[in-house]
Order: structure tokens, then sequence, then C-alpha cells
């Protein structure tokens, strides 16, 4: 728990239960993660159904088992967007939830109805050689000095993610005051909570009622 009623949870898509994520998914599930060629991302892809599963699981006081995870994409239907919760015998609406992942780290996170939230993972440092590339790209997006770039390109995600409208608004239109986050002049605030995690850098964003 990280306030607010906020969850988190993460885990090492190196390490975890395989056949168990495999069990838990639903059919429309099962197609998306066998059309992932490369195992590594499918994994990853796995994982973050289990952990959403396992923290909505807590949350309700129900079986894993029960929990039905979609994510029905806004502009097509199929099952490549936002992901949400689906539970019969809950009472009231299911919690909002968001995933994230990155080759060392996959980190789910779970809000109360009601409260947008966005999280979202970046490795701490780059590949030998690739680290000053990596933070001048990003600056060159978001703007301002390139030391902090990473972080604040992660907050920036966690806050797209938490708005709904992705990367179709410029991340650099997200400004982070005193770990309050607005997009542009929207009044709406996010509040911003940052964790390191098995050097990776994580931020949770959660705000207002969804849209």
């Amino acid at each position: 728990m990280i306030g607010g009623g906020v969850r988190l949870a993460w885990a090492d898509p190196a390490e975890f239960d395989l056949a168990r994520a495999w069990r838990l998914l639903a059919p429309a599930e099962v197609a998306r993660a066998t059309e992932i060629a490369d195992a590594a991302r499918r994994n990853r892809f796995l994982l973050g159904r289990m952990l959403l599963r396992d923290l909505a699981a807590d949350a309700g006081g129900l079986p894993p088992e029960r929990v039905t995870v979609t994510a029905a994409c806004e502009r097509c239907g199929g099952e490549h967007g936002r992901p949400a919760l689906r539970w019969p015998d809950a009472a009231g609406p299911p919690p909002n939830v968001t995933v994230a992942s990155c080759p060392r780290l996959v980190v789910a996170a779970l809000a109360p109805p009601g409260i947008r939230v966005g999280v979202d993972v970046e490795p701490r440092r780059a590949p030998p050689g690739h680290e000053p590339a990596r933070r001048t790209e990003l600056a060159a997006v978001l703007g301002g000095p390139s030391r902090s770039a990473v972080r604040r390109w992660v907050r920036a995600e966690a806050v797209l993610k938490a708005d709904g409208r992705g990367l179709r608004v410029d991340p650099a239109s997200v400004v982070v005051r005193r770990r309050l986050a607005r997009i542009g002049g929207e009044p709406a605030p996010y509040r911003i909570v940052d964790r390191r995690i098995a050097d990776c850098l994580v931020s949770v964003a959660a705000g207002p009622a969804p849209r």
C-alpha cells in the first residue's frame, strides 16, 4: 500500500510461476499471449496479468481465478488496450488498474474505484555505452536537463497512463511540482509516488475520477 488506497505489486519476469500465470488467463488473453513471438515480452505480459489478478483478489477478498482482466482498445476494440477488471461476486464497481514493464521488472498498481492510476518503470541505467544517448533523447522530448530525464520520463508516462490518453498527449506537457503533477493547464492534479525497485525507477500517478 502506498497511500490513498493505492496498492503496488512487482516481480522479476525471469522468476515467477509461469504455469500459474497461464492458468489464470481468459481465452482472449491466451490468444494475445500466443501472438507475442518474443519469449521475454510474452513472459512480461503473463506476469503482468498475474500481478493484476493478485492485487484485485487481495483488494476484493476473492480468489484470483474469479477475476477477469480485459483490455479492449478504445479505438478498435482489440485486446491490446488499457487493462480493466471485472468480477461477478464483488460488491460495487471494481478498482482501476495499470501495469508496466521493462526487461528487469514488471509492476502493477491498483486504485480504489473513482481514482485514476498509472504506473511506469524504466531501468535506472541503460546498458553500458547507451546511457548518455538515452538521456539525451529523453531530454530532447521533455526539455530540461538530461541528468534527470529518465525519472521525469517515468513520471510523465505514469501520469499520461492515469489520464487515459497516453502518448497522444505530449509528455513535455506534464509538469511536476512537489509530488503533484498536472498536464498542461488542466486543473486536475495527480499525486506522484516514486520508488526505486531492483535498480529500476518506478513512478505511480493517482488522481481524480476516470474520464
